[in-house]
């Protein structure tokens, strides 16, 4: 049992499964800092060390070279896996934990976390902790590609950047503008009741007058003219 809460290992649960599979297909491997730096693709090995290689260590799971122990090579195999998990739960954690659980009886992270504050820790360190705590007592490897694998806590999963939505830009709508006719004539402003002027409207009017129309046929093209434009 770790005797202080800083004592109590965290285990991102992607690192916890990526480095069982590697342990399971290679069982003489040596988890050193430098080689899970790069295989999973961490800032160094320093980085490696703090966030992995040692609380690997806390857990029993490597020895200090970065080679399984016993109850490591228990972990890597997939009959076994539970009896490694149960090891390190009657070894490292106290046993007011596993009583913390929902009415159903399963791990309740969220007392567990609780569990963990009150102990002294802050928010992200007892949210950590207890997300490794019920990965190992759920004594099941986390699956491929679920919320828990690929979260860096083990509680859940990181989330994608939000893509940016693009911006919808509506074109302007025509502006409407009603013409009241007052018998102004063509050109005049026209004008409103409230002592504003509408738009000016202007028409261009052509007139094609066969070349063999007589005076009478060209005296009746515009005197029609008159009666519908102008009203005349």
């Amino acid at each position: 049992m770790a005797d202080s809460p800083t004592a109590y290992p965290k285990v991102p649960a992607k690192a916890w499964r990526a480095l069982q599979e590697r342990a399971s297909s290679a069982p003489s491997v040596k988890f050193s800092p430098q080689y899970v730096a790069s295989l999973l693709d961490l800032g160094s090995p320093d980085s490696a060390r703090a966030n992995v290689v040692n609380p690997m260590r806390r857990l029993g799971l490597i020895d200090d070279d970065g080679g399984l122990t016993d109850r490591g090579r228990k972990w890597r195999v997939k009959e076994s896996y539970g009896a490694a998990c149960q090891e390190i739960l009657d070894e490292v954690y106290p046993d007011d934990l596993a009583s913390l659980t929902d009415n159903a009886g399963a791990i309740d992270v969220t007392k567990i976390q609780s569990w963990f504050e009150h102990s002294g820790l802050g928010t992200s360190n007892a949210r950590q902790m207890a997300a490794t705590y019920a990965m190992i007592a759920k004594k099941q490897l986390p699956e491929a590609g679920s919320a828990e694998a690929n979260s860096q806590s083990g509680q859940r999963a990181r989330s994608e950047p939000r893509k940016a939505k693009k911006a919808t830009v509506q074109p302007p709508k025509p502006t409407e503008t009603t013409v009241h006719e007052h018998g102004s004539n063509p050109g005049e402003g026209v004008g409103g009741g409230d002592g504003h002027h509408l738009p000016k409207v202007h028409l261009d009017i052509q007139i094609h007058i066969p070349a063999d129309a007589t005076p009478e046929q060209i005296d009746q093209i515009f005197a029609s003219m008159g009666k519908h434009l102008y009203g005349r």
